[in-house]
């Protein structure tokens, strides 16, 4: 078994400058990343491509794992700002909010296609570390409770599954249409016909939509 990577940084930017050496390292490897993909992201790159001793590199970052782990929590947390409102909007319109919640991932999965389909690739060698693990469960966490509220009958009793179901259909679902360059009003059809089946299958309530 390979050793988990070490993806905590070494230390926090707390002057100006730092902060803007850290900043202009994440910059350069998000443009690395989706340039060239996993393939071409070395520590090296990112630190010429940012105009930065690779010393000063080391100095914030162990290594590349810790610089990929910095931006998948970068992206994760941009998404999460833009889905939890929808799944916490008070309310009892469930299947409503499914479906703004579906546009909007699918939208969210198409802007950043490339960085996204890299950071899929870098996630295997990343999700064994506890910190990526913490990461999972807040979207999990979010999906599960509104799942909770939202469903009813049975499969309230097989939550657990549901969930998992749910989260699995919707992330292949989205990886592949936007991965296939699917955008405009067709990606939004197939965003609400995702929707309108887990509706039917799982029983979301309507509420008054």
């Amino acid at each position: 078994m390979r050793p988990k990577p070490n993806i905590s940084p070494k230390k926090l930017p707390r002057q100006r400058r730092a902060i803007a050496t850290v900043d202009a390292l994440i910059e350069a490897a998000t443009y690395i990343l989706t340039s060239e993909g996993l393939a071409g992201f070395t520590a090296n790159k990112v630190a010429e491509k940012a105009g930065v001793n690779i010393a000063s590199l080391y100095q914030y970052f162990p290594n590349k794992e810790a610089i990929l782990f910095h931006i998948v929590q970068q992206t994760w947390a941009r998404q999460l700002d833009r889905l939890a409102p929808i799944l916490t909007r008070p309310g009892p319109h469930h299947a409503g909010k499914l479906r703004d919640f579906l546009r909007e991932f699918f939208l969210t999965e198409a802007a950043e296609v490339d960085l996204r389909r890299a950071l899929r690739i870098a996630s295997i060698d990343l999700k064994e570390t506890d910190e990526f693990k913490a990461l999972l469960s807040e979207g999990a966490n979010l999906t599960k409770n509104f799942i909770a509220e939202a469903v009813r009958g049975e499969a309230l009793e097989d939550l657990e599954f549901v969930v998992d179901f749910v989260v699995l259909l919707t992330t292949s679902f989205a990886e592949r249409t936007t991965d296939a360059g699917t955008t405009g009003a067709k990606l939004m059809l197939q965003a609400d016909l995702l929707a309108a089946m887990l509706v039917k299958q799982f029983g979301f309530a309507e509420g008054d939509n």
